[in-house]
Order: structure tokens, then sequence, then C-alpha cells
């Protein structure tokens, strides 16, 4: 190997080991931010400033810079700098979506909207622009706007295994459904009946069809609830269904430990709808 191939070889190797520095530094910025650490965002940005493939105007070293300014409560400061990764940085999604949360945080849904919509017309196949810009729609009840963008999302995302997929496996969720009716008081879970719980990858069309929910919940309840199940005008509907979305369920969680106990939450949540329980109640129980 010649000394201008060997050469090049060592710039490459430098590189990449620049690159992996930044994207620690990165990360632990996230992971301070997420904590409330200020100190700790204050030092990882620091560091991402100081290397050459980071440097102040990089997307790594803004995103911790908007945090950083929340974090001090400078909301317009945060807020100014989000907007001006969009500018700089039109395409990465990741930028849209911060700055759209970050509106919202500042209870600004009508800005938060035109962000999402103008992010999904530069990113149409990131489902998760879709999924905010209808969940921003449901806030502002523009109900076409969510209809069609929570359709979207489902589009994107019924035949695709989450990026991140924990592999909770069927028979780890069916054990865990198991235990937590098993944990119910005697007389709830007598009442369970012949309720069927079923355990699929994600939710069908005909909930997002039919604004029964939003592509991305965890579980459902479907047919008549307790109270009404016996009497006649509720044959039709057929048996009580409790359905757990196993990739959703996935999606939100870190580690098959967290991804369990939010399969015991969200069985309890759907039993207490068939128990007759509302949302309101079912938050004040920590059920919501």
């Amino acid at each position: 190997m010649d000394a201008a191939t060997l050469e090049r070889s060592r710039q490459l190797s430098l590189r990449l080991t620049r690159n992996r520095a930044l994207s620690v530094h990165f990360n632990l910025g996230l992971r301070a931010y997420d904590d409330g650490d200020l100190a700790g965002v204050v030092r990882q940005r620091s560091a991402v400033g100081m290397l050459p493939e980071g440097g102040v105007d990089s997307l790594e070293f803004m995103a911790l810079d908007w945090r950083v300014k929340w974090l001090e409560e400078s909301r317009d400061e945060a807020l100014d700098v989000a907007r001006e990764i969009t500018v700089r940085y039109p395409n990465d999604a990741d930028g849209i979506l911060e700055l759209g949360h970050i509106l919202v945080d500042l209870d600004r849904p009508d800005d938060a909207l035109e962000v999402f919509l103008d992010g999904t017309k530069k990113n149409p196949e990131d489902a998760d622009l879709w999924y905010e810009l209808g969940l921003v729609a449901e806030r502002l009840e523009r109900w076409d706007t969510r209809h069609a963008a929570f359709r979207k999302t489902w589009e994107l995302e019924h035949e695709l295994e989450p990026e991140h997929r924990l592999y909770l496996t069927e028979d780890q969720v069916v054990e865990t459904v198991s235990q937590t009716i098993e944990r119910l008081p005697p007389m709830a879970r007598d009442a369970l009946g012949n309720v069927a719980i079923l355990v699929e990858d994600y939710p069908e069309a005909w909930i997002v069809d039919e604004d029964i929910a939003d592509p991305r919940i965890l579980g459902l309840f479907d047919g008549p609830d307790h109270a009404a199940e016996h009497q006649l005008d509720t044959v039709s509907q057929g048996p009580a269904r409790i359905t757990i979305y196993r990739w959703n369920i996935e999606r939100t969680c870190g580690s098959v430990e967290e991804a369990e106990e939010q399969v015991e939450i969200t069985v309890l949540h759907e039993v207490g709808h068939y128990l007759g329980l509302d949302e309101d109640a079912l938050h004040f129980l920590g059920l919501g």
C-alpha cells in the first residue's frame, strides 16, 4: 500500500471516529434534556460545537441549542432556533417535528398545523409527520384534515414493523394479558365472561376509516359493555372484544419490561371501558 493510500485510509478512519464522537455527544445531550439536566445539555452542546464534523452551524448543535434555551425558559429564543433549523435543513423531518411540538407546547396549535402541513408536503413518506398533523387537526376540530392525516399514517405503517422493534413476542403479550386478568378482583374478573382478548400487530383499516380511533392506538374495546350486552338490541353487535396492538405498544416503549407494563395498563384501560368507565375516570385511576 503506497503512502497516498495509507493517508486516505487514515483520514477516513479519523473522520469515522469523529462522526461517532458527534453522535455520542448529541445523544448524550438528548438524554440530558429528557432528564431536565441543563448543565448536561450545555456540556454536550459545547462538545458538538468543537468537533470539525459539528460546529455551531451544524444540525446537531442547533438541536441541542434550542433545548438549552428551552430549559433556561427562554421560550421565544428556543422557538427562533427551531425555526432556523427548518430553514437551513428544510427536509429534516425531526426538525419539523420538534418545531411543531414547541408550537403546541406554546399553545399555538394553528401555527403547528401549518408547520405539519408544510412538513408532509416536503416529506410525504414520513408517517410521524402525518400522525402529528392528525393530532393537531383533532385538537382544532379540523375533522377532514384529521381523517386524511390518520388514513395516510395507516397506509404508510400498516405493513411495516416499527423501525426500532423490541420484538415482544405474541406469547409474551398473551402471558402478560393473562397475568393481568388473573390479578383483577374476582368480581371484575367474573364480569369479563366471554369477552375475547386478542393480540394483533396493527389496527385494521376500518378503525381509522370509521373514525373509531387513530392508527397508533395501543388497544381497543369494541362491542357492548357489560351493562348493555344482555339487552336484545345489542345481539347484532356480536360479543365484546378487547384488542391489544403489539407494534404500537413497542413504538412507545424503550425496553421489553416497559412494553410488558404498558400491555398491562392497556388491558386494564380496555377492561375499564367494558365495565362502563369513561376516559376521565380511567385517567383518574392512572389508566389513561
